[in-house]
């Protein structure tokens, strides 16, 4: 008797990428309740409100010549565009994908980033701009939606993730920053925070 076939399709593997937004979403329903419960609109203008709050913390940072500053909100920033790719129903890996992009781990994603257009004249306010424009798009998007205007509000909002996406994963290999390292740290230190985190976070490294 023959072996099975092999060559029917199986599910493709798992990339680092749908790892990390797996793990933000477990911890999102572990520690952020008071969000998840939320009406999807009002979770994603949540988003949102915290992107409009970095461009403000950026500039400071940037402002101040404040390195650990700006890496803290970085950090902040890439954990919400993962939050809010998972509230869009959004696998930032296919999303990739399907704009061309060769690699969709961090790592490989942040190595082609990096060798990618450098910064204009202005340095770090070149980001901060960039980040500025594209959290300025999803808040409009968030508004049409309120105003039930004729735009593809859904679409908007995904790309405009994805933009803020790269320019952090981009700003983080600029800075020699390991993005992922950054990104478990913070997590577990939210996670302390809560009485329950004994309990909630056994298991957990």
């Amino acid at each position: 008797m023959s072996a099975p076939s092999t060559s029917l399709a199986s599910p493709p593997p798992l990339t680092r990428l749908y790892d990390l937004q797996l793990e933000q979403l477990t911890h999102d329903e572990s520690f952020h309740k008071d969000v998840v419960i939320l009406p999807l609109a009002d979770r994603i203008k949540h988003m949102a409100l915290h992107n409009a709050k970095y461009v403000g913390y950026f500039v400071d940072a940037v402002d101040a010549g404040d390195d650990c500053r700006f890496q803290a909100v970085l950090t902040d920033a890439f954990i919400i565009t993962l939050a809010t790719a998972n509230t869009l129903n959004q696998n930032i890996g296919h999303a990739l994908e399907a704009a061309g992009a060769q690699v969709t781990d961090l790592r490989s994603l942040s190595a082609a980033l990096k060798n990618g257009p450098g910064r204009a004249v202005d340095g770090p306010f070149d980001f901060v701009k960039a980040y500025a424009r594209a959290a300025g798009l999803l808040a409009k998007a968030c508004e049409s939606w309120d105003h039930m205007e004729d735009v593809p509000y859904v679409a908007i909002m995904r790309t405009t993730n994805i933009d803020l996406f790269k320019l952090i994963v981009a700003e983080a290999a600029l800075r020699s920053l390991d993005l992922e390292a950054l990104f478990r740290t913070r997590l577990r230190f939210i996670e302390r925070r809560s009485i329950f985190h004994p309990t909630l976070s056994a298991g957990r490294s």
